[in-house]
């Protein structure tokens, strides 16, 4: 549900339960008013949202099933789940949820105060583990100093002005951390429902999102669910080229690049696939060589040219770093928030090495004039860049 209409929030509020009875037309109605408002009424900078159209590339799908390397018992009910390797995805229980239980007292992220008298289960996903504790590791999770703590989140918290928004949360557990709530409500006298053991039972996994992990918790439960796996998604291009040498320090670093690619391909090319989720257009510039070896991207990178040349202003500029994405406006050259040649060369670039990996003549036909329009807009704006 899309609520406000300014650029960052003020306050982060808290998430509206899931709800499916909202039409696409309907949503991206909604997304028009959004955009309307972040633009005309907040005097943003925000780029056009483009067209409507029907998707040119493969759907995202499940492409591996992950079972877990070792479940270990954390206490008070927690179970911890490694799967042994980073990916995308999310942990399903194909055997459903236990029957929750209530701990002395809930582990840090585990506990749920906003959605009243309930029952509940959660699932907290992270990369790495803390040394000490041998829990996941929120630093990481919270993303480079803005857990609390970090030194981000405390420049921040010094400076009044900065002590919200998307960067500064007030409750990083809330914003910032991985985590999936399994909900049941109590009745009215506030004690469990008679049928909780069989609504948790039906529980299979999350369908509204999904997280980059290796490790997953489970809290709070007698017993650790059973027969539990991961699933790993990904855009479904086929697979393409392959590599293989004497020397396993090459090949361990050919396939942990191919994972890396997986684990940010779902729909768009991510820069990580947890905390921000965004199609940069830095990264592409530097890596879509390497993916086109790994993968026939030749719909999927088509698609990102024009999610880009859609969101390009009548001047020819595109946003700092990604489609509708103008954070950087202070650093903006020509107007604000618009980009430069680190994130907004990859229009031309990509579609350059598409032509030359697939000999797509029409895709250069239908976006030449966007790449012009966006040269033209550097000829007019250099001289003031390189002074910046």
């Amino acid at each position: 549900e899309l609520t406000g209409n300014k650029p960052f929030p003020i306050s982060w509020e808290d998430p509206v339960l899931y709800k499916a009875g909202i039409s696409v037309e309907e949503w991206h109605l909604k997304l028009q008013g959004y955009a309307y408002d972040h633009i005309i009424k907040e005097a943003s900078n925000a780029a056009p949202i483009g067209k409507l159209v029907p998707i040119q590339m493969p759907p995202v799908m499940p492409i591996e099933r992950i079972a877990p390397e070792q479940v270990s018992g954390l206490g008070e009910g927690r179970w911890l789940y490694d799967f042994g390797k980073g990916f995308s995805g999310v942990v399903r229980f194909e055997k459903g949820l236990p029957t929750p239980i209530v701990p002395k007292e809930y582990p840090r992220n585990h506990n749920v105060t906003d959605h009243g008298a309930v029952d509940f289960i959660t699932v907290v996903y992270g990369d790495t583990l803390e040394m000490k504790t041998g829990d996941i590791n929120l630093v990481l999770v919270a993303g480079y100093g803005y857990h609390n703590g970090g030194w981000r989140r405390k420049a921040g918290l010094e400076n009044p002005a900065r002590g919200a928004g998307p960067c500064w949360p007030k409750d990083h557990a809330k914003v910032l951390t991985q985590r999936d709530v399994y909900i049941l409500p109590k009745d009215d006298t506030g004690s469990s429902q008679s049928n909780a053991a069989e609504a948790f039972g039906k529980a299979r996994q999350s369908r509204f999102t999904f997280h980059g992990f290796r490790f997953a918790e489970v809290c709070c439960t007698e017993e650790p669910p059973t027969d539990v796996y991961a699933i790993k998604y990904r855009t479904a291009f086929s697979n393409w080229g392959e590599f293989d040498s004497s020397n396993p320090i090459l090949n361990g670093a050919y396939e942990m690049t191919r994972n890396s690619f997986d684990s940010n391909m779902l729909s768009v090319q991510s820069d990580c696939p947890h905390r921000e989720k965004l199609q940069y257009g830095g990264d592409m510039v530097a890596n879509s060589p390497a993916a086109f070896h790994y993968f026939d991207v030749s719909a999927f990178y088509s698609k990102i040219v024009e999610d880009w040349t859609d969101s390009q202003w009548d001047n020819g500029a595109y946003t700092t770093t990604s489609v509708f994405m103008d954070i950087l406006r202070d650093m903006s050259i020509g107007q604000k928030g618009s980009g430069e040649t680190v994130w907004a060369a990859l229009p031309p670039v990509l579609t350059v090495r598409h032509m030359h990996n697939y000999g797509d003549i029409q895709l250069v036909e239908r976006t030449l004039d966007n790449h012009i329009q966006w040269m033209d807009f550097l000829l007019e704006n250099w001289a003031a860049g390189m002074e910046r």
